[in-house]
């Protein structure tokens, strides 16, 4: 993947229009166009308010690699531990189930600051239906 291709994906995943990037971005919709055509290049800075926008790594977004967030705080409170506790309970189903649901959260909370961008909130999940048995 190259940078042209990961910011259109960003951008889709944020439900941001060209416009609305660039306006962002203060300037217009043709520079995000650029971009994402590989026409043009954002310099340094306009790079790193990309990845502030879409809250990923430079290297993310550069497609040096595929992690979005390298860097994890270390939490080290009682409620986290708590989760850390509930979460080595659960078998490998759940654990993926769960992973959907704070996705779910996620989106709903992007979606929720975003509302005059993108009114539907669509949740992050696979392709088929979760299935139980």
């Amino acid at each position: 993947m190259e940078f042209k291709e990961r910011l259109k994906m960003l951008r889709k995943e944020k439900h941001l229009t060209q416009v609305k990037l660039g306006q962002m971005l203060n300037y217009g919709y043709t520079a995000i166009a650029n971009y994402e055509s590989g026409r043009n290049q954002p310099s340094i800075s306009d790079l790193k308010k990309i990845a502030q926008i879409f809250n990923v790594s430079m290297d993310y977004l550069l497609c040096v690699n595929d992690i979005r967030h390298p860097y994890v705080i270390e939490d080290s409170s009682a409620q986290f531990n708590e989760f850390r506790r509930y979460y080595a309970m659960l078998d490998e189903p759940s654990k993926h189930e769960l992973m959907h649901y704070m996705q779910f959260l996620i989106a709903r909370s992007e979606a929720e600051s975003s509302y005059e961008t993108e009114p539907i909130l669509k949740v992050a999940q696979d392709p088929a239906p979760y299935k139980t048995e």
